[in-house]
């Protein structure tokens, strides 16, 4: 007997409105994963992957609106308050983002950023979020951790800085995230 779900997008449709009606550049994107499995999307610049993956989270911008269902953990995420939508975030589903310059504060230390989620939805204090901060940047092989926690992301190179935001995606232990990232938790 197949294992089962853990995520389900079922008939996903992005849109906007415009003067002229609505548009939808995702329209009926439909996928499953079981633990284990992995997903590649690919295709052509804007064509909609990046909207399908911020989606999952609901952090499309407010001019647009997904329809449709992405279930998880037996619930809609999108029929979710705000409220339990940030309990899922980086907590239950990571994303690392694309452009870290752009992704990560540039007013906030390394180590704090990573640090936040930790306190916030593993009730860590502020010293042993700190410590599995520098832990998790020990993980994907930052150099110095101990140093670098402390450093802002312009301090970081651009290497550094997506290595940050993996070693953030993956410090709540998420329960959904890539193959690289589970095999980074086994070493």
């Amino acid at each position: 007997m197949a294992a089962p779900f853990i995520l389900e997008v079922r008939d996903l449709r992005i849109a906007f409105d415009t003067p002229g009606g609505s548009v939808a550049p995702v329209e009926e994107v439909s996928f499953a994963l079981r633990a284990g499995e992995t997903l590649a999307i690919v295709g052509e610049s804007g064509c909609g992957k990046t909207l399908s993956a911020l989606s999952l989270l609901r952090l499309l911008p407010k001019t647009l609106h997904a329809t449709g269902e992405i279930r998880f953990g037996g619930n809609n995420l999108l029929a979710l308050s705000e409220a339990d939508m940030s309990r899922v975030r980086g907590n239950e589903i990571a994303m690392v983002f694309q452009e870290p310059m752009t992704a990560l504060n540039p007013v906030l230390t390394i180590g704090r950023q990573i640090a936040e989620p930790l306190m916030l939805h593993n009730g860590l204090d502020r010293a042993a979020a700190w410590d599995r901060a520098v832990d998790m940047l020990r993980l994907v092989e930052i150099p110095e951790p101990g140093r670098r926690v402390n450093e802002y992301p312009h301090q970081l190179s651009g290497g550094m800085r997506q290595r940050a935001m993996i070693a953030m995606a993956l410090a709540c232990s998420p329960k959904f995230s890539s193959p690289t990232n589970r095999r980074l938790l086994s070493t």
